[in-house]
């Protein structure tokens, strides 16, 4: 696999990607004290942005087929420094859900584009070419709880933790503005109505839904993990941010490793063998009490959620190759769906039953998941068999 300029400017993204979406959880109950938001609203919080990551990584997922994808890359580096910069000097609940809907806008706009983008030049390798892209996800995103204890305790003010992610998104603008990206070679112009017609496809729908139900289980590890295991569990502060950054490092542990092994056993039986994975260390969270196995537990849990997301979009992609940027807008803003309303869901069931049984959402999330898989799995080799 050849790297050229574009690749390292698209891990640059990722590993921004990343770093802004576990920022936002450790602050959480620094939100919760000053504030005083209840876990209705903050669930709210994760509700509005995926709202806005919705409608942005689906809308410029499209376009980008149509336009190219530099000009939605460049916009959404642009809308997640405002809105990273815009939390900072959040003095109420109206500019907090401003910033969310803002860093959305932005999340939504570079994951799909850049997906697309990987998708396009990964060439036959795209398991390999997307698993090290959403490594770097995975680099970001536990390096976010260690910022933010960083700030919080080491500089005594947490907000100083977005201002540092905020440089990523910045960074990326200004190197990937003089590249050059080519729009796919395709010999038919895409067409709306060829949109219309992936929304059909039986795989793709499965593929949607698995997302759907993947991204909300890991958006709800990702924003509620510390709240969880301080509230639950006792522990600090700290202790609950450095058990999200183990997560995310088995999880960009799991996603160099996973992208090698599903171009050996084939994509769909590596996404069976992953969420069955997930759905069984995620019923041990639900189930085991003591810290230290839970700590570990998630670290394993990491590694069996990270090759879902990059695994589902290199079999759509090797399935539609010409529809690279619809594809995976369309694939992410499933995701993002489910990005908004498990987190929401996660923070409702809490207000009124408590942490311990809202973690329920995600742990059946896992479990629909594994099932989802298997449909994708049993499918594609019947289609295999008569072709």
């Amino acid at each position: 696999m050849t790297f050229t300029k574009t690749h390292f400017v698209g891990y640059l993204g990722f590993v921004s990607l990343g770093l802004a979406n576990t920022i936002i959880g450790p602050a959480i109950p620094s939100l919760i004290n000053e504030f005083g938001m209840s876990f209705s609203l903050v669930g709210a919080l994760f509700f509005v942005q995926g709202v806005f990551y919705f409608i942005s990584v689906l809308s410029a997922g499209v376009a980008s087929d149509f336009f190219g994808k530099k000009p939605f890359l460049l916009i959404g580096a642009t809308m997640m420094a405002s809105g990273l910069i815009t939390f900072i000097f959040g003095k109420n609940e109206i500019t907090l859900f401003l910033s969310v809907a803002l860093l959305g806008t932005g999340l939504g706009a570079l994951d799909g584009g850049l997906n697309g983008l990987f998708i396009d030049i990964s060439g036959d390798q795209k398991g390999i070419g997307l698993g090290l892209l959403h490594m770097c996800f995975g680099i970001g995103a536990l390096s976010g709880p260690l910022i933010f204890t960083f700030a919080s305790v080491s500089l005594m003010n947490w907000r100083l933790a977005f201002l540092f992610t905020a440089f990523l998104p910045i960074l990326f603008f200004l190197l990937l503005f003089p590249i050059h990206l080519s729009k796919v070679d395709n010999q038919e112009k895409i067409q709306l109505s060829d949109v219309a017609m992936l929304l059909k496809n039986r795989i793709i729908i499965q593929l949607i839904l698995l997302l759907f139900v993947y991204v909300g289980a890991e958006q709800v590890i990702a924003g509620w993990l510390p709240t969880y295991l301080i509230n639950t569990r006792n522990v600090s502060h700290a202790i609950g941010s450095f058990t999200l950054s183990l997560f995310f490092i088995g999880l960009t542990i799991g996603r160099l490793l996973t992208g090698l092994i599903s171009e050996k056993v084939g994509y769909s039986r590596t996404l069976v063998l992953l969420s069955l994975g997930s759905a069984v260390f995620f019923l041990l969270v639900f189930s085991i009490q003591a810290i230290n196995p839970i700590v570990i537990i998630f670290i394993l849990l990491g590694f069996f959620l990270s090759g879902i997301y990059p695994t589902v979009m290199a079999q759509a992609g090797s399935i539609f190759p010409q529809y690279s940027g619809s594809v995976s807008g369309v694939l992410t803003a499933a995701g993002g769906i489910g990005g908004m309303l498990m987190p929401l869901s996660m923070g409702v069931v809490s207000e009124h039953a408590g942490l311990q049984v809202g973690l329920f959402v995600p742990l059946l999330s896992t479990i629909i998941m594994f099932f989802l898989a298997v449909l994708s799995f049993n499918y594609l080799k019947k289609r295999k068999q008569y072709q």
